[in-house]
């Protein structure tokens, strides 16, 4: 399973009803509130997913405020852009929770049989899938909750009592649409992996056509009837007419909550009908990440020549390309993502220049960056501590192939992997933007960047032993990966933070890797103290991966 996929996947046990001590049964109101604090506790005990539910979005509200210069006026007055920027926030932040972790964790209990096994106990499914719909209406309401807030503390939001009921109802229509769809996407797709690339994918494409970040770039006519068709740009819009300063009455969206509802009937509607049927689960599938799959059952070294070093280290070469393709989110997270911000970003924005360069030049270089840090310091370590933990590692002892051999195979792939996602970057830059690196630039570029992933992957595997749970580790690169991407340069945002902020990010790793790459992309030259500070990360990461490493869980 994905880096993602694997730290979001909770637990999908569902306890069955118990007898009331009066000896009846329990009620449907007793049946769905239990279901709501199981599928709480799993919430709870999965970080990330809050993370991917709060934090996220609370990340793009501050990026985008800062983007677009939203704060509050001189005059005390509200700044309208804010007022257009927070509901977009708190939409993203209710997609995330009532859409795509809602759907990702439905799907996970349908393929492993959860949904299947429900038959044969006293709880009804629709009384499962209403606790898991609570839970996820629950922390959706939280998130909205916290973009209100960070609205109203930081950039001065005004909220009018008066309209605050016609908020609380457009939320509730949000809520119910997107847990809907999020039950038609799980009924619908194969697999678990599947919902996850789909439901995030879209949310993070349709979120830059559906004015959830309040760009005031002028997209193409056929991005602005993209965002008409699809009901995130009338969920965004639902919630921003309550918060409108020029809005006299209610501010109710009827013909916006119109759309919703008709999207939330199809959703119902598809989810009524093929919920819950069987589904064919591959042998191994269920919980099975890429390090996971007997690593050291791959005898095609034997093919290249016996077991010679360069031999096993190709077997496990591609056992490891292998494995990163069978999992379509991890394509989409490595290599689409970085895509989307490349090509979209610049056409929603305007493609503004900043320090005398365009956007589309800052995203060009600042995305080769992001793309390696999410697969060498995010997907590494957790592969390797997932393989760990499941004793592939330890296993390795009794085949042919040695466990340095499964890790050279691991690092090797993660190289050609950042290599092919660069590449795709720097491809869409120059086809979309016209933008490429000086003719002198190539060489300190492939080696700025190769440098990057080499430090990168040592502190992800630093990382890995020192984390004893194989849980835990994605929770940790991502919690870590997330605020630096903001801080540290991908995106120009150095004008606008504290510069204490920007002193502390400059001796981390990430923010001279951004400014070698720039160096080398735009001047063709060396930038040589960047590179020894993120030689010296690698370094340490390296000392502290082989200091700290274990084989055995």
């Amino acid at each position: 399973m994905s880096p993602v996929a694997d730290v979001l996947e909770p637990p999908t046990t569902a306890p069955t009803p118990s007898t009331r001590r009066d000896g009846r049964r329990p009620g449907p109101w007793q049946l769905i509130s239990a279901q709501v604090v199981h599928a709480s506790r799993e919430a709870v005990r999965t970080p990330a997913s809050l993370l991917v539910s709060l934090v996220l979005p609370v990340l793009f509200l501050v990026m985008s405020g800062l983007v677009v210069g939203a704060s509050p006026l001189d005059d005390g007055a509200a700044d309208p852009t804010i007022q257009r920027l927070v509901p977009g926030a708190a939409v993203f932040a209710v997609a995330m929770a009532a859409f795509v972790m809602l759907a990702f964790g439905v799907a996970v209990a349908a393929e492993q049989g959860v949904l299947k096994r429900l038959r044969g106990t006293p709880l009804p499914m629709w009384a499962h899938l209403a606790g898991r719909a609570g839970a996820a209406a629950w922390v959706a309401v939280l998130g909205t909750t916290v973009m209100l807030l960070v609205g109203v503390l930081v950039y001065g939001l005004e909220l009018d009592p008066l309209r605050l009921p016609s908020l609380l109802l457009a939320l509730v229509v949000v809520i119910a649409t997107f847990a809907a769809l999020g039950f038609a996407v799980a009924a619908v797709s194969r697999s678990s992996q599947a919902v996850l690339s789909t439901t995030m994918g879209a949310v993070v494409l349709l979120s830059f056509v559906s004015e959830v970040f309040a760009f005031e770039g002028e997209l193409p006519r056929w991005a602005e009837v993209t965002g008409l068709v699809f009901p995130l740009r009338h969920a965004v819009e639902a919630l921003a007419l309550p918060l409108a300063l020029d809005v006299t009455g209610p501010g109710l969206a009827w013909g916006n909550l119109g759309a919703l509802v008709a999207w939330g009937v199809l959703g119902g509607l598809v989810a009524t009908q093929l919920l819950g049927r069987e589904r064919a689960v591959a042998a191994g599938r269920m919980r099975r990440g890429p390090g996971a799959t007997g690593a050291g059952q791959d005898r095609s070294v034997l093919r290249f020549g016996g077991p010679s070093a360069l031999g096993m280290v190709w077997g496990q070469l591609r056992h490891a390309n292998r494995s990163v393709w069978r999992e379509p989110v991890y394509a989409f997270f490595a290599l689409a993502f970085p895509s989307l911000f490349v090509v979209l970003l610049p056409l929603v924005i305007g493609d503004p220049e900043v320090d005398g360069f365009a956007f589309s030049v800052w995203m060009t270089t600042g995305m080769p960056v992001f793309g390696l840090a999410l697969i060498a310091y995010v997907t590494l370590p957790e592969t390797v501590a997932t393989a760990r933990d499941q004793g592939v590692l330890k296993r390795l002892r009794g085949t042919p192939v040695p466990a340095w051999a499964y890790l050279a195979g691991r690092i090797v792939s993660t190289f050609w992997i950042v290599a092919l996602a660069v590449t795709i970057v720097l491809l869409l830059g120059w086809l979309v933007h016209d933008v490429t690196p000086v003719a002198a630039g190539w060489l300190p570029l492939v080696v700025t960047l190769a440098l990057g992933t080499a430090c990168l992957g040592a502190l992800g595997l630093a990382v890995a032993s020192l984390i004893p749970d194989a849980d835990a580790v994605p929770g940790i690169t991502l919690a870590t990966f997330m605020p630096l991407v903001f801080l540290s340069g991908v995106f120009p945002l150095a004008e606008v933070l504290p510069e204490v902020v920007t002193d502390i990010v400059g001796w981390l790793p990430l923010a001279p890797l951004i400014d070698a790459t720039r160096a080398a992309f735009l001047d063709g030259v060396w930038a040589a103290r960047e590179l020894a500070i993120v030689a010296a990360w690698a370094v340490v990461g390296a000392v502290v991966a082989v200091w700290r490493f274990r084989w055995e869980p």
